[in-house]
């Protein structure tokens, strides 16, 4: 017995032997396998300003994972850069030498970029029948000299947000005019638990000063007929910011909270998120901002989908819009554009513009996209609407120093550290310096 235990012993050693050694030369190649395809997977780094932003962070991310399950051979690593830092943080990424291989880009932007030679020429890059696929408005505000600057990824066109529910409660239509406006303002300004203190305001003013406080000023204004620069018949820069509409687009605006009262405290403080936090919590009737405010707004709060209605800017003149155009640039100095520009179409894909239009209500900017019966609720016919006003930027130069020009003038003057007069006249002697400087 002891003997045949002991073969029996034998075998199972030599057996386990055996599996082990099998085991080790069927792992050997795996691993091996494993190790070239890290070698050979590519890294494509992007800057992004949706990554400092929710809920449009994470939907960025996830269409980043689904992408990167389609395409086991690339990673993709996104910067988050806030975009009030946005076009400081592109300069000095380029004057070193270090851009990523995409860039978060604008059309107030694009012209200093295309001059530090930072963006690639997506015209040939991605071909015109592609590029064809667009609204050709939008492709003309994403390009310098025919050539395009960045793929537009979506579309935020400055419109009038306001609560549908309140406003039908109280017998209210959409503004048409900035004197519909102040009415139905004044009007939902009101005390609602009999405290003796107010605790809902008409309109949350973004009145921060920096780009997010402009591009909400700069189309109010136009609305009063007033161009902030502009060519005269002679094709030479001119600005319109002395003029008397100018001043009464400025008065008209600091007494929304000066006199009329109808803005909330900590108007100066108050930027896109605090404002939106506001019109989340049932302190705010209107507010003035993109598509993307009523995914910021119902993803705090919930209970507000479906009433949030949009409509074009009031007018004093005429009806005026930005466009709002962001997208990515592809960098002139990385060495896998056509990886990246891969990428750049599977976000624009139907089926993904209109996912990150129902998460964060930003505008799909392709033709066959923008068709689609999502974009026609009350909730964004207003912003579609919108978009029929809205002006190219201006291919001035240095046109994102006018942001500046005009939020200083509008805080001088709900600070009451200027008079009207003395706030326009500087903004204007600014303009003019500006344009002086021009080549």
């Amino acid at each position: 017995m002891k003997g045949k235990q002991m073969k029996a012993a034998i075998w199972s050693a030599c057996l386990l032997s055996a599996l082990f050694l099998l085991n080790g030369c069927t792992q050997k190649p795996e691993t091996t396998q494993h190790s070239q395809s890290n070698e050979n997977k590519i890294t494509l780094r992007i800057l992004s300003v949706e990554q400092t932003e929710k809920p449009e962070g994470p939907a960025e991310k996830e269409l980043a994972d689904q992408y990167m399950a389609e395409h086991p051979n690339i990673k993709i690593e996104f910067i988050g850069v806030p975009y009030n830092e946005l076009y400081k943080k592109v300069t000095a990424l380029a004057t070193g030498g270090d851009l990523p291989d995409a860039f978060f880009n604008t059309p107030e932007f694009m012209r200093i970029a295309n001059r530090m030679n930072a963006a690639a020429d997506l015209t040939s890059l991605l071909g015109k029948d592609y590029i064809a696929e667009f609204y050709p408005n939008m492709i003309n505000e994403a390009s310098v000299d025919g050539k395009l600057q960045f793929l537009p990824w979506f579309a935020t066109p400055q419109a009038l947000i306001y609560r549908g529910d309140w406003f039908e409660k109280e017998g209210l239509g959409a503004p048409e005019t900035w004197d519909d406006f102040l009415k139905a303002a004044l009007k939902l300004t009101k005390d609602t638990n009999g405290d003796g203190t107010t605790d809902q305001w008409g309109f949350g003013m973004i009145g921060t000063r920096n780009s997010s406080g402009a591009a909400r000023f700069i189309p109010f204004l136009r609305t009063f007929g007033v161009d902030e620069i502009t060519k005269d018949r002679n094709g030479k820069w001119i600005t319109e910011l002395h003029t008397p509409q100018a001043k009464e687009a400025f008065q008209f605006y600091a007494d929304l909270n000066n006199k009329h009262g109808v803005v909330p405290p900590g108007t100066l403080e108050n930027g896109f998120p605090e404002v939106a936090n506001l019109m989340a919590n049932n302190k705010v009737a209107m507010i003035i901002s993109g598509p993307n405010a009523i995914g910021t707004i119902t993803s705090q709060n919930p209970n507000l989908k479906g009433k949030l209605y949009s409509a074009p800017l009031p007018k004093k003149e005429r009806h005026s819009a930005t466009f709002g155009l962001f997208g990515y640039s592809i960098a002139e100095s990385s060495k896998h554009k056509n990886e990246t520009a891969d990428f750049l179409k599977f976000l624009v894909k139907k089926e993904n513009s209109l996912k990150f239009n129902a998460i964060s209500g930003r505008l799909p900017t392709k033709i066959e996209v923008g068709k689609d019966q999502q974009l026609s609720s009350p909730e964004f016919a207003g912003f579609v609407k919108a978009i029929e006003y809205a002006f190219p930027t201006p291919d001035f130069d240095s046109y994102s120093q006018f942001n500046d020009i005009v939020t200083e003038a509008y805080q001088l003057m709900i600070s009451k550290a200027a008079t009207t007069d003395e706030a326009i006249n500087k903004a204007a002697a600014r303009a003019n310096e500006l344009i002086s400087k021009q080549k």
